[in-house]
């Protein structure tokens, strides 16, 4: 079925199916040299979709490819190459409970006692090494290979078997710069942790999975009202992955839920609710679970099954920029990390009590000492911290649960509250359309069809509508030529316009996702955002995403109001097909032009 392998590159995980036959339980290896592989069948039995193929970027194991070898008899082989020098001779393999694990080393315990359950910078958590290809395997016949002398047509006809790649690898040696260019809705990814299920209990959602669970910063959004929270290095069972779970099955109330792998290693869990803003996220003792809950509804009973208590406090400068406080607990803590733009707030619910004159000379004279605890009637105690909007937290759980490591890395002191930064010398009425991608940068790719071309296709349908109107339009590219972000932003601070609209179509892995969003960032741009989304939804008979709050690089570096707007998904087989029709581009344009004159009109009041 699918293939995943363990944080050290030393096990590797073939899942199976058994059929009524059983499955093969033992498996010879066969060594191969120039370069330095092994292979070994699995017989009697068959892949489920295409080719699967793993590259490493750093590991003594360079590449995995699994494939339909033969049918009839059905065959399926596995191929895997290590670095030139590594032996070999210590791969084993064996079966246990549906999969084949292939062991190619003693694994490497990396993080032997804390792992991240938060960070508000996951970037650098994120498996960025391995590149996934899934394509059709031409399949070569071999000659039945019983003993290690192998001829070396044999060998060519083997190495030839695997060299139909789509892979972009220009050296044919080195896999550090291959890039993902298709992926297998079957294929697992290397993950921390693997959700199997999600449920309603006790008045809140639970989502369990197997592994470790890291979080990012919750965030909300509106039309309708909705916590969204990301979980990188995630992967979602595919019978989960957008089911809507409904919390009241009386429709008593309308609160949902729903999981989707919003990219390749990462869950998106967006809770829909008129009161979507009290809900928080609890992770369990174990890290196995998270439960959202609005705290209004919140039991202690509910979340415990065990009492614990703080038992020590250490505080250490890391250096003049980074903190760390450890809190070590006499049983595992059940706890929720609140951050918000001035606070760090950690609700740790099924602990009953503390030694505050400890706490105190252990905070004394640290960047620790504002670190407030409180206990909270019926509910455990709370841990307060001001902290800025800039400042980095990362939270990190021991793997018995009985301590917090909490990483705060500060950053610039808070920016007073924003408001429209328009040049004193902006033109009122001038506007710079940003079509997104261009040159070498293709943007998403389907079939043949590029983003960059559809972009730059409304954006010139756009442009000619607003000038028919007598505005002035500058844009950031008139032609199929590549312009860094970086440009574009400066390009718009040249041209001082009245606003900023970049314009872009999405993508996902999976094919279901489709409709239309518009991006913000700034709160001055808001307004904007709002006005035309309002007429692309009105306008065009897509799904509604709702406006989305990003840290696009275009958007967050003008200095005038600027939104990126996300005009439909290519990787949807009917929203393609519309997005590259005259009709739906010339109503996209007409839309977004009504919306930036609705919204330069309403500033020249």
């Amino acid at each position: 079925m699918s293939m995943n392998y363990d944080d050290s590159s030393s096990l590797i995980f073939i899942n199976t199916i058994e059929s009524s036959e059983g499955i093969q339980k033992s498996f010879k290896i066969s060594k191969l040299q120039n370069p330095n592989r092994i292979y070994f069948d699995i017989d009697n039995a068959v892949l489920i979709g295409d080719k699967q193929q793993l590259i490493f970027g750093k590991s003594n194991i360079k590449e995995i490819r699994l494939s339909q070898f033969t049918t009839e008899p059905d065959v399926v082989r596995t191929v895997i190459t290590f670095e030139e020098g590594f032996d070999v001779s210590k791969v084993t393999l064996f079966y246990l409970n549906g999969y084949i694990i292939v062991r190619c080393a003693v694994p490497q315990i990396t993080n032997d006692y804390f792992n991240t359950v938060y960070n508000d910078n996951t970037e650098n958590l994120t498996y960025s090494s391995i590149a996934v290809n899934s394509q059709a395997v031409q399949k070569v016949p071999i000659n039945n290979l019983e003993n290690s002398n192998i001829s070396s047509s044999v060998m060519a006809d083997i190495q030839q078997a695997f060299e139909n790649s789509t892979l972009n690898n220009s050296d044919g040696k080195t896999f550090d710069s291959v890039i993902s260019v298709d992926l297998s809705s079957n294929l697992k990814l290397r993950t921390k942790y693997h959700i199997n299920n999600a449920r309603t209990k006790n008045n809140g959602f639970l989502i369990n999975g197997i592994g470790q669970i890291t979080a990012d910063k919750m965030f909300f959004l509106d039309s309708p009202k909705r916590a969204v929270i990301d979980l990188p290095n995630t992967y979602v069972e595919n019978n989960l992955r957008n089911k809507e779970i409904k919390l009241c099955s009386d429709n008593s109330c309308k609160d949902t839920l729903k999981i989707g792998q919003f990219e390749y290693n990462k869950a998106r869990v967006v809770v829909t609710s008129d009161t979507a803003e009290k809900y928080i996220p609890i992770f369990s003792a174990d890290s196995q679970s998270l439960f959202f809950i609005n705290s209004d509804k919140l039991k202690h009973t509910d979340l415990i099954s065990s009492v614990s208590n703080i038992n020590k406090a250490f505080v250490r400068k890391i250096n003049n920029k980074t903190n760390e406080l450890i809190l070590s607990f006499t049983a595992p803590v059940v706890h929720s990390v609140i951050r918000t733009d001035n606070a760090l707030n950690l609700y740790m619910f099924n602990v009953k009590s503390y030694n505050e004159q400890d706490l105190i000379k252990t905070f004394n004279n640290t960047y620790y000492k504002p670190f407030t605890l409180s206990l909270l009637p019926q509910i455990g105690v709370r841990g307060s911290l001001a902290i800025n909007n800039t400042d980095i937290v990362k939270i990190d759980q021991s793997i018995d649960g009985k301590a917090l490591k909490i990483t705060i890395k500060q950053g610039i002191s808070d920016k007073p509250e924003e408001k429209a930064v328009i040049k004193k010398n902006a033109t009122k009425g001038k506007v710079v359309i940003d079509p997104g991608h261009g040159g070498s940068d293709y943007g998403a790719i389907r079939e043949g069809i590029n983003e960059k071309d559809i972009t730059l296709d409304v954006s010139e349908r756009v442009s000619s509508i607003l000038k028919s109107k007598g505005y002035k339009v500058a844009m950031t590219r008139n032609d199929d030529t590549y312009v860094s972000l970086q440009d574009r932003v400066d390009f718009s601070e040249n041209e001082a316009p009245e606003i900023f609209v970049s314009i872009h179509v999405n993508s996902a892995v999976a094919t279901e996702p489709k409709g239309i969003e518009t991006h913000y960032y700034h709160d001055y741009s808001k307004d904007l955002a709002k006005v035309i989304h309002s007429h692309l939804i009105k306008d065009i008979d897509t799904k509604d995403r709702g406006l989305v709050k990003s840290k696009f690089y275009v958007i967050n570096h003008t200095t005038v109001p600027a939104i990126l707007v996300e005009m439909g998904f290519i990787s949807n087989e009917e929203e393609r097909a519309e997005l590259i029709s005259d009709k739906r581009k010339q109503k996209t344009a007409k839309a977004i032009a009504e919306g930036i004159i609705e919204y330069c009109k309403s500033q020249s009041k």
